[in-house]
């Protein structure tokens, strides 16, 4: 369901996809090496299917027809996310939204796992790097599908940063009372830039006037006045 009071996508993190992802990290099954992002958006509807949000992801599709040069033309519906009712709609959403937020409140870190040696028990060296604990060495049975993937996992003290987040600001993506009509109104009454400029041309200037010319006509070499020549 559309919801119309909504001008935007939601723009920030919610605590409800917050808590979906602190749940999928915590029960990786390498906790240390956390999982990929891809990782996490499949787990989160596999195991979160019917999680919603409090404040509605949904944005409104529009319709009908919009204003293109004092032309009317036809809106082109925007594509929907993948999971629109979902408090995690997309891998986009996730990705760029949801862990960058929950990065910068440090409650999960991006690492760089590098692939090292295997040994004869199947374990191999592992290499992992990260913007907040450094670089730390160890072995692990963990597979990696290449020499070098970044994955996201929770940091050791996460438990304590779960409040650092400020009030979703959902005034900004709402549409107020009559904000909404004072748009349309303002689109349909503003002029045509395309018509703007051809009443511009279409207007004589003042050179044309005072050189005798009807309205309209544009003053050319061929039907200019006679000047008396400039003495040498």
């Amino acid at each position: 369901m559309i919801n119309h009071q909504l001008k935007t996508w939601v723009n920030f993190s919610t605590p409800e996809a917050r808590n979906i992802v602190r749940k999928i990290l915590a029960s990786a099954p390498h906790r240390e090496l956390g999982l990929r992002t891809h990782e996490i958006y499949e787990r989160a509807h596999k195991e979160f299917p019917d999680v919603t949000t409090d404040i509605p992801p949904q944005k409104q599709i529009p319709t009908g027809l919009r204003n293109h040069g004092g032309r009317k033309a036809p809106v082109k519906p925007m594509p929907l996310p993948p999971k629109p009712d979902h408090a995690i709609r997309s891998v986009k959403y996730l990705k760029k939204t949801i862990l960058e937020e929950m990065a910068m409140a440090r409650e999960v870190e991006k690492i760089h796992i590098k692939r090292g040696k295997l040994h004869e028990d199947g374990a191999r060296d592992l290499s992992l790097t990260s913007k907040g604990f450094g670089k730390a060495d160890m072995k692990s049975d963990f597979k990696m599908p290449t020499s070098d993937i970044w994955q996201w996992r929770l940091t050791p003290d996460y438990e304590t940063k779960t409040n650092n987040y400020p009030k979703p600001p959902i005034e900004k993506i709402l549409w107020q009372q009559g904000e909404k009509e004072a748009r349309r109104k303002a689109r349909d009454t503003k002029p045509s830039a395309v018509l703007g400029k051809t009443e511009k041309y279409e207007k004589p200037t003042n050179e044309t006037r005072e050189l005798g010319m009807p309205e309209g006509v544009k003053t050319t070499r061929a039907n200019a006045p006679d000047f008396p020549a400039l003495n040498s």
